[in-house]
């Protein structure tokens, strides 16, 4: 029996496929996939170039300055979530239409980036072509959290969270591995071609599933817009901003932005310092850094798999922020202190593993509770905000990290990262994490 929406619209029976907002398995596997297409600018930009412009003789200004740059974008997805809350192909549902074409920029991108083939003596136009690059993965960033917040219940929210941050990781271990590898034969085009053609197959599997039953597959295919959408989409901007202007005027909330911050210079260490200290400091190579990244992230992402969903059940949302938080302070203070008697690369694998892995977890239940408290009218925009402010914390953290390298060294890095988990965790609890009492949004 074919299955009618709301709407009164039936899907055609050949593309009769489960729509996300009642199929969990769809559901799960289409944002895995999304998310895994997040780490292709992320591992290419922040592991796998930075490695070989490390190996090419860049500084570690010069480095921090390209990730700064090229991760740009995702400071304002605040702006991003404005225009998806606001404009939208309605017949097609409140994301989709954004999610597809983020991704067709996002190949168009790599191509051109192909055919200009940049050298590493011309950091400027590869890092303008970074930024182009992952100003279309924010968008498809912010259109994929909107999507999530619309059609996944609360009860599997912290799941999702999960398989999302599992599923970037993976991306970005996959990316590190076979850009590393291309870029060591100074072959930029192939690189650029083959992570086209990786988007390209990955954005078709996306393409076939509707969001919500009765909507339209293709902008020229039949179907409706679904009663969800056409309640939930605003028609003007006003309704949007005020929507979030209220939000910031709970001191919860904005203390919430302000611990999200902090907790992100693990991250920005990550992409901007950790590629001079390995290929510069401690004798890897390019490709070998790139490997060992992609194996770290592939531990983030099982740490992420399997972490935050049982800690949170068995601690409670709260005490597991306080639990990740402050293991990774711990762990950043045990590095800086340690680090002068380091010998060898064991000691660096073993902390950076670590911090990420555990940073990874903590985030994903930071990240958990944002959705918690988001209004499904204005969730790009209001969950963008969160993520906003994340975001220019690590632009910030990557541009000034080379200074602090060069004033402390990198022992004051690891001393820095543990000083800010610190006040991260700190402005969370004053934030009130957890508490249930502050959750606006109970659709399940």
């Amino acid at each position: 029996m074919t299955q009618t929406s709301a709407s009164g619209a039936a899907p055609s029976r050949a593309l009769a496929l489960p729509a996300l907002s009642e199929n969990r398995v769809a559901r799960f596997a289409t944002i895995m996939v999304l998310y895994f297409l997040q780490g292709v600018p992320a591992g290419l930009t922040t592991v796998a170039l930075t490695a070989w412009l490390a190996a090419k003789g860049a500084t570690p200004v010069e480095i921090g300055a390209f990730v700064a740059f090229a991760l740009l974008p995702w400071s304002a997805k605040l702006f991003n979530g404005l225009l998806m809350d606001r404009f939208t192909f309605k017949p097609m549902g409140r994301r989709r239409s954004w999610i597809l074409a983020a991704q067709g920029l996002m190949i168009a991108t790599l191509l051109v980036m192909a055919a200009l083939a940049p050298t590493a003596n011309e950091i400027a136009l590869l890092s303008g072509l970074c930024f182009v690059l992952n100003l279309c993965a924010a968008f498809n960033d912010v259109a994929v959290d909107g999507l999530a917040v619309d059609i996944v219940p609360n009860s599997e929210r912290t799941g999702i969270n999960s398989v999302m941050f599992a599923s970037q990781s993976a991306g970005i271990a996959s990316t590190s591995v076979i850009a590393g590898g291309l870029l060591m034969s100074g072959d930029i085009t192939t690189t650029a071609l083959v992570l086209a053609a990786l988007v390209a197959v990955a954005s078709v599997f996306v393409g076939i599933f509707r969001e919500r039953p009765g909507e339209r597959l293709t902008p020229w295919s039949n179907g409706t817009a679904s009663p969800e959408c056409l309640e939930r989409q605003q028609d003007a901007f006003w309704p949007i901003i005020t929507g979030v202007i209220r939000s910031l005027f709970n001191r919860h909330v904005l203390l919430f932005l302000a611990g999200l911050a902090f907790a992100q210079a693990p991250f920005a260490f990550a992409g901007s310092v950790s590629p001079t200290l390995a290929v510069q400091h401690l004798g890897f190579s390019s490709e070998g850094y790139s490997n060992f990244v992609a194996a770290a992230t592939l531990v983030a992402a099982g740490t992420a798999l399997i972490l935050p969903v049982p800690l949170v059940f068995w601690l409670g949302l709260s005490r597991a922020v306080i639990v990740q938080l402050a293991g990774v302070a711990i762990l950043c203070a045990a590095a800086g202190l340690t680090l002068p008697n380091w010998q060898g690369d064991t000691a660096f694998m073993i902390y950076d593993c670590a911090i990420y892995a555990l940073s990874l977890s903590g985030m994903i239940t930071l990240i958990s509770w944002a959705m918690r408290i988001c209004s499904p009218a204005v969730a790009a925009t209001q969950f963008a905000l969160f993520m906003a402010s994340a975001n220019l914390a690590q632009s910030i953290y990557s541009a000034n990290s080379g200074f602090v390298i060069e004033m402390g060294g990198y022992s004051a890095t690891y001393l820095f990262m543990s000083v800010t988990s610190l006040i991260g965790l700190l402005l969370c609890l004053l934030a009130r994490v957890g508490d249930e009492k502050l959750v606006t949004n109970h659709d399940d």
